[in-house]
């Protein structure tokens, strides 16, 4: 029986204003609570559109100049300056950004941002997607951004592509976003881009010790939560929280029983799900292979078709067919 697996909306709107009360209104709905200084305001301008799923968003903006004082934002703001210059203070730090600069506003501290004839894209994304590649990478859930900046031009670089690949993601119709499990995969590869990419205190923290092994019974309950709940959006965190283990201690206890991570078994199970559709989809009713895929988090027609054919031994349109 096929799992209904419910979409999320992908919205997208567009805004402009040249009055300062109405555009200071409209960015605090966006963005947070803020106290701006205007400059002139005879050319004021407060332009652009907004993509959003669940609670990812993307903006392109621009901007006249100004300075605002920022309350500690809930999530994590990233930003790339395609026009006119943008500085970042926090505390005793500051950061000045042109154009091709790419930068992240850290969460829970406050903020004070300036800018001259400003145009920059935006992506916003809970503070949760780097906790838990934090916690997967064997530290602290807990994690604090102590630069603004990448760490060198090669992770500049890394970020750039991978914050491109997920804007073409969510602007493209039909966005495949829209599917809980590609959302959520989504989320986890720019959480931990972020923490590979921006200074935290991921990379400072002291050496822990080995994670050990996990019980037998708690790998026998992991694999039954795993394949119970395929069909939702799952991390490292949420199955290890489920056994009442750490993340690093499944993580090393799967490779060594299984030969492969518990998100390594998530994407198997995940494949014989997508095969078990595909087998008692009826085309006529329009079903296809990428729509199949895609509902369990394969929203690469190529890969997965790749994929399914070295696990199966046959194209997955054959399963359709059949």
């Amino acid at each position: 029986m096929s799992v209904e697996i419910e979409r999320l909306p992908v919205e997208r709107s567009r805004f402009g204003t040249s009055d300062p009360g109405a555009a200071e209104v409209l960015s605090a709905q966006m963005y947070g609570a803020h106290r701006p200084r205007y400059g002139p305001t005879e050319d004021f301008t407060f332009d652009g559109r907004r993509t959003t799923a669940g609670s990812m968003s993307l903006d392109h903006l621009v901007h006249s100049s100004m300075s605002i004082e920022c309350a500690p934002l809930d999530y994590l703001m990233f930003i790339f300056v395609t026009g006119g210059s943008l500085t970042i203070a926090t505390g005793d730090s500051e950061t000045r950004l042109r154009i091709g600069d790419t930068a992240v506003c850290p969460a829970g501290v406050p903020l004070s941002i300036s800018w001259d004839r400003l145009s920059k894209e935006v992506i916003s994304v809970p503070v949760q997607a780097a906790e838990q590649a934090a916690a997967e990478y064997g530290g602290s859930e807990k994690i604090d951004f102590v630069g603004t900046t990448p760490v060198s031009p090669a992770m500049d670089r890394f970020w750039r592509s991978t914050v491109g690949f997920v804007a073409n993601q969510l602007e493209t119709p039909d966005s495949p976003l829209s599917e809980p499990l590609v959302y959520a995969q989504t989320l986890n590869l720019l959480g931990a881009a972020a923490v590979k990419t921006f200074p935290n205190t991921t990379m400072t923290a002291d050496y822990q010790p080995g994670p050990g092994k996990v019980a037998p019974a708690a790998m026998r309950r992991a694999v039954s939560y795993i394949e119970a709940n395929a069909h939702r959006p799952l991390t490292l965190a949420d199955i290890a929280a489920d056994v009442s283990v750490s993340p690093p201690a499944l993580q090393q206890s799967f490779v060594r029983q299984y030969g492969t991570s518990p998100l390594g078994y998530l994407h198997r199970v995940r494949l014989e799900r997508a095969r078990r559709d595909l087998q008692v989809a009826d085309p006529a009713s329009g079903a296809t292979v990428s729509s199949v895929a895609t509902r369990w988090g394969f929203p690469n027609p190529g890969k997965f078709s790749a994929n399914y054919h070295d696990v199966f031994g046959q194209p997955p349109s054959h399963a359709l067919r059949a």
